[in-house]
């Protein structure tokens, strides 16, 4: 008799109560819906005709992902300079001009930028172009003497809305008639990111091609009938296609980000199938026990239905704290995924028995008979695990501690330009601006001078304290060139003193000083461009420097400075995703554990559940560092070491993985509780549980390895760690912590994993008396536990 702690006994007389009386409500529901499978189905067909439409537009709504943090100093430098400059003033597109054969000096090179510019800005979408001729400014002459930039602002006052305007801009630039031998490249951080999306988009497709071809072979393989895989499959696509329509109809209160349509596709894809997969299994299992097919439908809907709802509580939990980020393109991905897991959810338990009902036995025609063969192999692995439970648990927890010890040392990598493939337009750009400019002028720093009170920054100390600050930042190593009001001055020499206001500047600079001071002369920008472009870590480092600084240079003229620009945006968003991350796995973590107690009604099961699923989580991303930022094995999986992982990637790794991790938990779990309340012995249901679910879990498991592997080995960098993690952290799962861990830890843990305080309880704990008389009712019957 295994030792048990107070009040456990009639913990589990009051499983099995609960159980029964649970188990009648499911079976009744499970039976409207079996006993009326062509009105489910039509009715889903009705819904699933209506999204559609919907559904197919997304594609044309979905945005970029670039954001500017609200609140932090980089988004209030860009609000101050659509406010004093106009919108888009602060993120300028930049069009890098090449010729073949003509040099800048020449005539013809001027008439035709001028001519180019006149086209650009007759259109209504562009705010203004800047270049060498009406500006004055050398810099913007390339050193090779036949390249010019052209600094191009929209009338987009949003990160996203300049990052669609390099579409625009480029339609602008194919429909103006340029010269033979002359290019015209749109490139910087918006056009990278353009880029960088709907590259991502297009790899998506081609992974799916390899992903879900790869997930039908497990299915048959699993199955044996191409009818039953299909079903799944339908599942997936069908909840997919429902989150897609949401999006869009969500589309006008909240923008759809193009990552969120990414994801929603690919979770969409594996959870949708796990799901299926999941009740599948169950009735199969049921039918081979004997049971008729409308009996085995009735039976496994009825005891995979809770499971399955619960492991889609614990997803879609944990992409609703996303919502808790400062971000709102993760709002909109947040969206998706509450919405995609909860169709899968919901057709799971309906249209997918419906289905099934009017397929009957054709479905599992020739995969009947093999149900239950790998359930012996299974059980005398579990067996054998619980005989040694220390052993194993030590051995696997270390080997888990092994993969995630490295991920305490994480560095941040960042996307830059060179990040794309060379055909990418942002690239070429960008490498012209490499080799003939500077990278930084891929996205300058921006820093913001604004007067205080009634003061103006026309006055004498508001002059020296901008001139003061150009020098001074022309001082620093990392800094190529200053452009801005300090440079205006400068030019101006001596007869900047007479000066009170810009409508007194001379016309030949009136275009440069638009973007220098505002019009009240109270907020003035200050341009700087380093020597590398804005995502290098040197760059971050030196924003974060100048933040650091009094700058003491603005103090006599009551004056304060902020900053901005490509490489501060990029700060403040790493800095939001890393502080995000504690507070959205406190979030996951105490939602994780409120619907496994409730669920399980029990405080180890959860308690054990959550630790399991970190081990995965951060197994994976020591994965990730050992990989992307150590270079190990990077050569065999042919991906490019990063020296670090992405702030994004790391927070989406946690919120998807936690949720797709507690899936299988619930699952085994669920199945070993069932056991237990028939049973009334740990060990035999421990054994059964995995015996019963070790299948059904591997398919599910290499369903998802086929999916994200698949993201893994196409597109860009950030894609294929995000593809990696996740692939890597459920084959862990799938392994080591259900195989090892939870066995082990059930079997050390014996009935304290159903032990959960009860007050007042009614029942009394009475030795000699089994659980089933007492479940029975039998007061006197002798009996052991």
């Amino acid at each position: 008799m295994e030792s048990s702690p107070p009040s456990v006994l009639a913990r589990a007389t009051a499983l099995r109560s609960e159980g029964r009386h649970a188990a009648g409500g499911r079976e009744a529901l499970a039976r409207g819906i079996v006993a009326h499978p062509r009105v489910v189905v039509a009715t889903w067909c009705v819904i699933l005709a209506v999204a559609v439409p919907f559904a197919l537009r997304l594609g044309g709504v979905a945005q970029g992902g670039s954001e500017s943090i609200r609140g932090s100093e980089s988004n209030l430098v860009l609000r101050t300079c659509n406010r004093e400059f106009g919108p888009g003033a602060a993120l300028p597109a930049q069009v890098v001009v090449t010729s073949e054969t003509l040099a800048v000096a020449d005539p013809r090179y001027a008439e035709m930028v001028a001519r180019l510019t006149r086209e650009l800005s007759a259109d209504a979408r562009v705010g203004s172009v800047l270049h060498t001729w009406n500006s004055g400014l050398p810099e913007l002459v390339g050193r090779d003497g036949r390249s010019t930039l052209l600094l191009v602002t929209s009338r987009e006052d949003s990160l996203i809305g300049v990052e669609s305007f390099t579409g625009t801009l480029r339609d602008l630039l194919a429909r103006s008639e340029l010269p033979a031998g002359v290019q015209a490249r749109v490139t910087g951080m918006s056009a990278m990111f353009y880029d960088l999306n709907r590259r991502s988009s297009a790899e998506l497709l081609r992974a799916e091609m390899v992903g879900v071809p790869l997930t039908l072979g497990v299915l048959l393989l699993v199955f044996r009938t191409a009818l039953a895989a299909g079903l799944a499959l339908v599942v997936a696509g069908a909840a997919v296609t429902l989150s897609s329509a949401f999006l869009y109809l969500a589309n006008p209160w909240l923008p759809t980000s193009l990552m969120a349509q990414n994801v929603v596709t690919m979770i969409g894809l594996g959870a949708g199938t796990d799901y299926a997969l999941f009740l599948l299994s169950h009735q199969r299992r049921e039918r081979a026990a004997g049971r008729s097919a409308e009996e085995a439908l009735v039976r496994a809907l009825a005891e995979a239905g809770p499971a399955v709802l619960v492991a889609g509580l614990a997803v879609a939990g944990g992409f609703a704290a996303l919502f808790l980020v400062n971000a709102r393109f993760l709002h909109s991905l947040a969206l998706g995924g509450v919405a995609v897991i909860a169709g899968a959810v919901g057709i799971t338990l309906t249209l997918l028995p419906a289905l099934l009902r009017l397929s009957g036995d054709r479905v599992f025609s020739r995969g009947l008979a093999r149900a239950d063969e790998a359930n012996g192999a299974w059980s005398r692995w579990t067996h054998a695990v619980m005989r040694r439970p220390w052993v194993c648990l030590i051995a696997a927890v270390m080997l888990a501690g092994a993969w995630a010890w490295p991920a305490w040392r994480t560095e941040a990598w960042r996307v830059n330009p060179r990040d794309l493939p060379e055909e990418e337009e942002s690239r070429q750009g960008f490498e012209v601006l490499a080799r003939h400019f500077q990278p930084g002028w891929t996205g300058p720093t921006v820093l913001t001078l604004e007067a205080i009170g009634e003061k103006s920054l026309w006055d004498p100390e508001g002059q020296r304290a901008a001139v003061a600050i150009t020098e001074e930042l022309r001082r620093q190593p990392l800094v190529a060139e200053v452009l801005g009001f300090g440079r205006l001055l400068e030019a101006l020499g001596p007869a900047r003193g007479l000066i009170r206001d810009r409508t007194m500047l001379p016309p030949a600079i009136q275009p440069l000083a638009a973007t220098a001071i505002s019009a009240d002369g109270r907020t003035a920008l200050l341009v700087a461009v380093p020597r590398v472009y804005p995502e290098h870590g040197a760059a971050v480092e030196w924003v974060q420097r100048l933040r650091a600084r009094s700058w003491a240079e603005a103090v006599p003229a009551g004056a304060r400075v902020r900053i901005g620009g490509g490489s501060a945006i990029i700060h403040d968003f790493d800095v939001e995703m890393f502080r995000s991350i504690g507070r959205v796995m406190l979030a996951v973590v105490g939602l994780t554990f409120g619907l496994l107690l409730l669920y399980f009604r029990s405080v180890a099961v959860p308690l054990k559940a959550i630790v399991a699923n970190l081990l995965s989580v951060f197994a994976a991303y020591g994965f990730l560092v050992l990989v992307f930022q150590d270079g190990h094995g990077a050569a065999w999986l042919g991906v490019q070491p990063t020296g670090g992982l992405n702030s994004f990637v790391i927070l989406m790794l946690f919120t998807i993985l936690f949720g797709l991790s507690m899936d299988y938990e619930i699952f085994l779990l669920s199945q070993v509780r069932d056991e237990f309340r028939r049973r009334g012995d740990n060990t035999d249901s421990v054994a059964t549980g995995v015996a019963v679910t070790a299948g059904v879990i591997t398919s599910a498991a290499a369903v998802m390895v086929c999916l994200f592997g698949s993201f893994g080995f196409f597109g860009l960098t950030a894609t294929r760690q995000f593809g990696l993690g996740l692939a890597f952290a459920v084959a862990f799962d799938a392994t080591i912590v259900r195989l090892l861990i939870v066995p082990a830890t059930m079997r050390l843990l014996g009935r304290w994993n159903w032990w959960l305080p009860v007050w007042n309880e009614p029942t009394v704990d009475r030795p000699g008396v089994s659980i089933e008389a007492r479940a029975a009712g039998d007061q006197g019957a002798p009996g052991t536990s």
